[in-house]
């Protein structure tokens, strides 16, 4: 079982469950780059024997360094065993971005599973994980502020997940959860019975059962983004009618029609739903590229939209 609040889709909750398997691992982490380059400052992947967790951008630099993390793993070495490199990517790997990367790769074995596990369970409030270059050093846990250091890579020791509720485990539901795996996203999917809960979805989320959705809308964390889809468009109304009262969500999508759409405006403006709060509610959901009405074509039309979302956010700021 997962340390209370440790995000299944993180890179140490795989890396315990890769050791606990009796897998020894390498973590390559993207400690800088230059120009062009395929994945950013601190991606991640994870490497065993027998395969690979995320990846740092595909191509004639990742098998180069699925190689080099092999090596480390058949070497006796466990003792904080490292390598950190810089690579350019056109002269050295032949591939087009033409940037640069640093990549520090570092080998876990059950001799520091002990210390993941303790840092897993810790209160990061503040608090980074100092992953030094140099061999032989251990892990640490350092102030924020400590971030100058040159001969260590300071990490979150989680990454910061958003939280998203969905509310409403139907067909689509299904077809979205796993489209928004790698999107940073700690989900939440909600409904009222829980027959409708399917078992195949994976760890990426968990499952909320409750008689009234919309009081889950109601304690939801300020900034979270809701996905609107239940069976029912009174229930739909009224999760949306709570969340427009609210004003505190990063992003509210309601699945639908544009007559949908206009009918909930009228009856959500009734109710006291200020014009520029309502200005906020997006539906229908999904980007106009993507028009299919199959599960599959809205989870995707449904994703890319999150994904396009995220992007200009991040880049106002």
């Amino acid at each position: 079982m997962l340390p209370m609040g440790m995000h299944a889709n993180s890179w140490l909750a795989n890396a315990l469950a890769s050791l606990d398997d009796g897998q020894d691992i390498v973590l390559v982490t993207v400690t800088a780059t230059k120009g062009s380059s395929p994945r950013d400052h601190g991606s991640h992947m994870l490497v065993t024997k027998a395969g690979i967790w995320q990846t740092i951008g595909g191509g004639a630099l990742e098998f180069d360094v699925m190689a080099r993390a092999r090596k480390m793993l058949a070497s006796d070495d466990d003792d904080w065993q490292r390598q950190h490199m810089t690579v350019i990517l056109g002269p050295d790997m032949g591939q087009c971005c033409g940037g640069q990367m640093s990549l520090l790769l570092e080998k876990f074995t059950a001799k520091q599973a002990g210390a993941l596990a303790a840092f897993a369970q810790e209160d990061h409030h503040d608090q980074m994980l100092a992953h030094p270059l140099e061999s032989g050093l251990p892990l640490t846990l350092q102030s924020a502020q400590s971030a100058l250091d040159d001969a260590v890579f300071m990490a979150p020791v989680m990454p910061r997940q958003m939280p998203l509720f969905i509310y409403g485990a139907g067909h689509v539901s299904r077809a979205l959860i796993p489209r928004l795996d790698g999107l940073g996203f700690d989900i939440f999917l909600v409904d009222i019975e829980a027959a409708r809960f399917a078992d195949d979805l994976g760890d990426n989320m968990q499952k909320l059962l409750a008689k009234a959705p919309e009081k889950i809308a109601l304690r939801a964390p300020q900034g979270a983004v809701h996905l609107v889809m239940t069976h029912s468009h009174s229930l739909d109304e009224a999760i949306c009618l709570q969340l427009l009262m609210r004003g505190d969500f990063a992003y509210l999508g309601l699945i639908g029609s544009k007559s949908k759409r206009a009918r909930f405006a009228k009856r959500l403006a009734a109710a006291g739903v200020s014009p520029a709060m309502l200005d906020r509610l997006i539906s229908p959901i999904g980007i106009s590229e993507i028009n299919g009405k199959s599960p599959a074509h809205v989870a995707l039309s449904i994703a890319a939209d999150l994904a396009i979302w995220q992007q200009l956010r991040d880049d106002a700021g």
